[in-house]
């Protein structure tokens, strides 16, 4: 990944509720309704940040009747920069 990708890539993680989706999609594909009972914010916002999301190339999306789930296109990477994050958290007494 080249240095500009990874500044969207962390820009579009910066949101809290962008971060609090992509935690969530780290325990696997999830439709809309279900990101919104996890991270109890409205509908509309939650869709309006999995879009921001998928335009990143975070998350992408497959149709399942007349519902939207979304899972992580890299969760492994996602994964890997999450334990970093929160290592360097609990070094410095943050979590």
């Amino acid at each position: 990944m080249d240095c500009d990708t990874m500044a969207a890539f962390f820009k579009t993680l910066g949101n809290p509720n962008r971060l609090r989706i992509v935690r969530e999609l780290t325990r696997g594909e999830r439709c809309v309704g279900e990101v919104k009972d996890s991270i109890q914010t409205s509908q509309a916002a939650v869709s309006q940040h999995l879009t921001i999301l998928k335009r990143q190339g975070v998350v992408a999306c497959r149709r399942d009747k007349n519902m939207r789930c979304y899972y992580l296109r890299n969760p492994e990477l996602v994964k890997r920069m999450l334990v970093l994050v929160e290592d360097e958290d609990r070094r410095r007494g943050d979590g």
